[in-house]
């Protein structure tokens, strides 16, 4: 009898070889199809849905190998096209040209270089272009809100019924043109380019091929009616394998909506708009999922539509919805830029344009750390942290190195590489407190605030007989602004919902407290904040998405008891108050508003009296401030001079010595030719007497006429002697003029012995005073003096202490941010009347939409800047930065910070860099990576294309914080894996993790640099689980999942509840997503555990339960890591977890106190950054 599963027996390994190794018979297909119907693990699924891709594309058994892309491999363009023309659903599209034909649009250009711009950029554009928007259900579409869906059924069309809309808005409806469910793409992109290690958590989603905007008669809209989502054109086009029209979306967009938008144009006989119906819409789905090649069993037909409910007032319709990727928009603006030289510096600077020349390594360089952390170098004003705790040195190096990077207005970007728990909230507080010194600087500058607006005759209507009046700022106080972003809410949030938070702050500050509370209140009612928090001022503000822009307006501006619109209209000198109703709607009592009450608002007159006492006050402050520091400049001039005075001694010693030794030289030289002296004086005289006593010999005169023999003989013994006595004059002259040259000689080597020793007796009198002065600076600032002892008492030590500043000096540091604060407030009350009208037509622009006038748009940035200067920093994800800040032109915003910048994809930042003069990116790329949902082939294919390094700008291996740390000019170097690593301005300082934590991230990550600084702390889960420990499970499994793992996992949360602890700081973290999933639902099966810890099961486990990515930015007292992946044939699984630092320094670097590792130590033990973690735990059982 024939076996019916003859692949029972298989593992899904062996299945899937089977699969790849070589060509199937349709026999033997169906019966590998029927075996992995028969399982439901993730891969065997995975596998099911290649086969039938495969198969439905016209392509019996081909398939895609990890590492291939060849004939076999693909699916064609005229495959797509022939399986679509052939769907008697659907009917052949119009136009049969592929998309990359679309009239006018030609292919990429070719790019010579390895890693232009404009490459670059258009290498991004396709990434985006495969990333689009997604739904689960169709009230996503509508917030959520499934009142908003309407379905479409035929000939009872919504909009024919007459809907009425809401209260005070004007009602519109949406059409969804058809979807494309995320996982059948998935599954055929993978078919050509193969399977990454995760796949995201997408799969249950759809992508909209294209939405209709109608109005509430079912007419489109008069412009911009139609969106297309680049996703459904750029998907067969990634499936034919041919890339190079990818980053041509721009183009293709504009000419696709305009050719949609004609086909559903219904006009009668008289030209007029007509309501669309069903068919019409179908019909304009077919045409462009035909003109697209969209493959038929990749695609659902148009179902259902969206009310949308738009502002009353306002005189334009709601925008399209969004269908592509957030950042499409910014990349074509940033590509225009690059490709007219109008790129401003930090973009430039970003993408390679504008080169930079790096520093020297701020890890080992201690001379450049000196320079950075100089007192000249640091802000006047510094933010007034809980504690007072100062800035550690590469804290405040980095401060100092962002702002010297930007001093005089300069441009450009500077990046900070910062491990978990260094401080980079800390450091960007500061930096914060900076910006509102400068601007506080600003407005100093001005006698009258109100000289500071001036008038352009432009306005917009506030209400049926107002107008708002827009005014321009001047360029003094703008430039200023900051605008905190990153890739995900709840970075941002982070940042800008805890510096208003009274938690923050060491002092009692009051900056519109009322106000910044109001702002709390709506974050604690939305779930966002717990409730009970206060705050201390308006100093930042969530903004970024709709939902959060109309929390903002509704807090700071439309409230009616604590609104800053209130403020301002009391400060204007009107009479304010607020209607209390009963339920009736009748008014029962007129009260004034808490904003009123609370904040006092003064008088027009007293305004101007503040303003001048405000102004005196922070001037007089940073005056003093400024005298300290630069006292404290002097105190380092100072312990500079130490070591070239020191060298002066050393110099001048020598040079004494040196001196001393030809003085000795020229004394021994003047006594040898005394001795020559008196030797030829000596030799003169016996010459002189030998003469003397020849001539007293001598014949008479007769002899000497006559020339007798006596003469002559007398003549010869005379000639010697006379020439003997000429040459001891010649010797004895010599000797004198030698005597006397060597005593000048003597006497000038004394002179300079004697000036050699003065200059040394000076060199050592200015050591010694340099030396009294130090010891007097040491002595009054301690450790904190940066002389040459710093450094020298070794890593730890200096990277731990607080460079130059004393607390007394912080002090005033603190008093100067608030007085700066106060100039704020001060100037706001005088020009109240200007604030109203330009924050009233902001706004407005919120609410209702952008100015379609250029020359109202054209003062956004001043009515942006006007925002600022009340709320100085604002918050947005990445992804809402075009639909917030679309309309500001580019370097409209001074400031901005990238926190998290190591998840962020580098094309994500794009829109927020080209709109911002300064850029500083904060982050660790040894964090989670930036997540990428498209196969790993597809994007090392488009990277190949594009003539575009992968490693270092595409993610998941660059990443805005990678990008940005090439085109830093401070840097620092540590050892990786392979060869160095060069990051940004370094923080090391670590305050989260105990050991052994601290000591496993610092080895995998970073090079054991950073030094440790976390306090023990009892830990209640310890007394209980006991120390950090790998909790071994030899379990066997089918997929990543391990029930025996689980098991262990259940057991330890049973512990801790049968020991009567409640509500446990507990995170359950797993590298892999089937693993989280498989343990949340056996978590559901022991609620009654939960419970008895007393958290609401649901809660804790949506909450507590994940991958890395659900911790990113987050910390507990403990963790319980789950590893999954026991098997052998799980290799690569646990290569990929293990390979790279990232999934275990996240995992580990979580853990504040202890860490329990659940899973096969022989499996996992000798993997990869695996060994360290091993190493570091030892091992039990439970």
């Amino acid at each position: 009898m024939p076996v019916r599963r003859p692949y029972v027996s298989k593992s899904i390994a062996e299945l899937e070889s089977l699969y790849a190794a070589a060509p199937l018979d349709p026999d033997s297909c169906r019966q590998l199809l029927d075996e992995l119907s028969h399982r439901s693990t993730g891969r065997a699924n995975a596998l099911l849905r290649r086969i039938e891709a495969s198969l439905r594309a016209g392509m019996p058994s081909s398939r895609a190998t990890p590492g291939g892309g060849g004939a076999a491999a693909r699916v064609t363009q005229a495959n797509v096209a022939a399986v679509t023309a052939s769907n008697a659903k659907f009917p052949g599209p119009e136009d049969q040209g592929p998309p990359t034909k679309v009239k006018g649009i030609s292919a990429s250009p070719v790019f010579v270089e390895r890693d232009q711009p404009q490459a670059i950029l258009a290498s991004w554009i396709a990434f985006e272009a495969l990333s689009p928007q997604t739904y689960r259900r169709p009230a996503d579409m509508a917030n959520g809100d499934q009142r908003c869906v309407a379905l479409l059924q035929g000939d009872d069309m919504p909009w024919y019924r007459n809907e009425r809309s809401r209260p005070k808005q004007q009602l519109f409806y949406q059409v969804v043109l058809g979807s494309i469910p995320l996982d059948r793409a998935t599954d055929a992109l993978v078919a050509v380019f193969g399977e990454n290690e995760e796949r995201n958590g997408r799969e249950r989603e759809k992508a909209p091929i294209a939405a209709v905007l109608l109005d509430r008669t079912g007419k489109l809209v008069e412009e911009n009616a139609v969106a297309i989502s680049s996703f459904a054109w750029a998907l067969p086009i990634a499936l034919g394998g041919d890339l190079t029209a990818l980053g041509t979306w721009p183009d293709v967009e504009r000419r696709l909506v305009s050719a949609l938008t004609e086909r559903l144009r219904r006009q009668d006989a008289d030209g007029e708009l007509m309501p669309l119906d069903y068919g019409t819409l179908l019909s304009a789905f077919q045409w462009l999922v035909g003109t697209l090649h969209l493959p038929p069993d990749l695609i659902e037909p148009p179902g259902f539509a969206v009310r949308v409910y738009h502002y009353f007032k306002s005189k334009t319709p709601p925008e399209v919805a969004l269908l592509n990727s957030f950042y499409l928009s910014d990349l074509t603006k940033a590509a225009r830029a690059i490709e007219s030289g109008q790129a401003n510096e930090a973009l430039a600077r970003y993408l390679g344009l504008n080169k930079v020349d790096h520093s020297r390594d701020l890890l080992s360089d201690h001379t450049a750390v000196e320079d950075l952390v100089a007192p000249h170098r640091m802000p006047a004003a510094r933010w007034p942290g809980p504690g007072g705790h100062p800035l550690v040195t590469l804290q405040q190096a980095a401060v100092n190195a962002i702002r010297s990077e930007f001093v005089g207005g300069r441009q450009g970007i500077a990046a900070v590489n910062g491990p978990p728990g260094t401080g980079k909230t800390t450091l960007l507080r500061d930096v914060v407190a900076a910006c509102v010194l400068d601007r506080a600087e600003a407005m100093a500058r001005f006698d009258d605030p109100l000289a500071a607006f001036s008038t352009t005759g432009e306005k917009v209507a506030a209400g049926d007989r107002a107008f708002f009046h827009l005014y321009r700022l001047d360029a003094s106080l703008k430039g200023h602004e900051v605008l905190i972003a990153s890739s995900n809410n709840k970075a941002v949030e982070n940042v800008s919902k805890e510096l208003p938070s009274a938690k923050s702050i060491g002092r009692d500050f009051n900056y519109f407290r009322t106000i910044s509370d109001r702002l709390l209140e709506g974050q604690a009612a939305d779930g966002t904040l717990p409730k009970g928090e206060s705050s201390w001022g308006l100093i930042a503000a969530v903004l970024g998405n709709a939902k959060n822009r109309n929390g903002f307006q509704q807090a700071i501006w439309w409230d009616d008891d604590k609104s800053l619109r209130l403020y301002l209209k009391a400060a204007r000198g009107e009479p304010v108050f607020r209607e209390v109703r009963d339920e009736q709607g009748n008014i029962v009592s007129r009260e004034i508003p808490s904003v009123v009450t609370r904040e006092i608002p003064p008088t027009p007159e007293e305004a101007r009296a503040n303003w001048k006492k405000a102004r005196h006050r922070f001037q007089s402050l940073k005056a003093d401030v400024e005298a300290c520091l630069q006292q404290l400049e002097d105190a380092r001039q100072t312990c500079l001079r130490l070591a070239p005075a020191m060298r002066a001694v050393q110099a001048a010693e020598a040079l004494r010595e040196s001196c001393a030794a030809a003085s000795d030289d020229r004394e021994r030289e003047v006594r040898a030719t005394s001795d020559i002296l008196a030797t030829a004086q000596a030799s003169l005289d016996n010459a002189m007497l030998q003469e003397r006593q020849m001539l007293a010999r001598r014949p008479g005169w007769f002899a000497r006429l006559l020339r007798t023999a006596g003469f002559r003989t007398w003549r010869d013994g005379y000639a010697p002697l006379l020439k003997a006595r000429v040459a001891a004059e010649k010797e004895l002259a010599a000797a004198v003029a030698n005597k006397k040259r060597a005593e000048v000689l003597a006497a000038n080597a004394k002179r300079e012995l004697q000036a050699a020793i003065s200059k040394a007796s000076e060199a050592a009198r200015v050591v010694s005073n340099v030396q009294a002065r130090i010891h007097d600076f040491r002595r009054e600032l301690g450790p904190r003096l940066v002389d040459s002892e710093f450094f020298e008492r070794g890593h730890e030590h200096w990277n731990l202490s607080a460079p130059w500043i004393p607390d007394s000096l912080h002090e005033k540091r603190e008093d100067l941010f608030s007085a700066a604060l106060q100039v704020h407030r001060a100037f706001i009350d005088v020009a109240a009347q200007k604030f109203s009208h330009n924050l009233g037509a902001l706004m407005s622009a919120m609410q209702a939409g952008a100015f379609h006038e250029s020359e109202k748009r054209a003062l956004l940035p001043d009515l942006w800047s006007t925002l600022f200067i009340v709320v100085p920093a604002v918050s947005t994800t990445f992804a809402s930065v075009e639909r917030m800040l679309g309309d500001l032109p580019a370097s409209s915003i001074g400031w901005l910070l990238v926190d998290e910048a190591g998840q962020a994809t580098p094309q994500s930042a794009v829109g927020a860099m080209l709109r911002s003069k300064r850029v500083i990116v904060v982050g660790d790329p040894l964090q989670v990576p930036p997540v990428v949902a498209l196969p790993e082939r597809l994007v090392l294919e488009v990277c190949k294309y594009f003539k575009v390094s992968p490693q270092e700008w595409a993610a998941p291996d660059a990443s805005v914080q990678t990008v940005a740390d090439e085109a830093s000019h401070y840097q620092a170097e540590f050892k990786a894996d392979s060869g160095t690593r060069r990051v940004g301005l370094p923080l090391l300082v670590h305050r989260r993790c105990l050991e052994p934590m601290f000591g496993i991230s610092n080895r995998i990550a970073y090079d054991g640099q950073m030094v440790h600084a976390a306090q023990a702390k009892e830990s209640p889960i310890a007394t209980v689980l006991g120390p950090s420990a790998w909790i071994n499970v030899d379990g066997s499994a089918s997929t990543k999942w391990c029930q025996a793992e689980g098991d262990v996992v259940v057991r330890m949360l049973h512990e801790l509840a049968s020991a009567g602890l409640q509500q446990p700081d507990l995170y359950i973290i797993t590298p892999f997503r089937i693993v989280a999933h498989e343990l949340r639902r056996q978590l559901q099966t022991h609620r009654h555990i939960l419970e008895r810890l007393q958290v609401d099961p649901d809660d804790w486990i949506t909450d507590r339960v994940g991958t890395i990515h659900t911790f990113q930015g987050k910390e507990a007292e403990a963790v319980i890591a789950i590893l999954g992946a026991p098997m052998a044939e799980q290799q690569g699984a646990r290569r990929w977890a293990c390979g790279t630092p990232n999934i275990l320094n996240v995992l580990v670097s979580r853990a504040k106190s202890r860490l329990y590792v659940v899973g096969s130590r022989a499996a996992w033990g000798g993997v990869g950054h695996a060994r360290e973690m091993a190493a570091a735990l030892a091992t039990r059982r439970i």
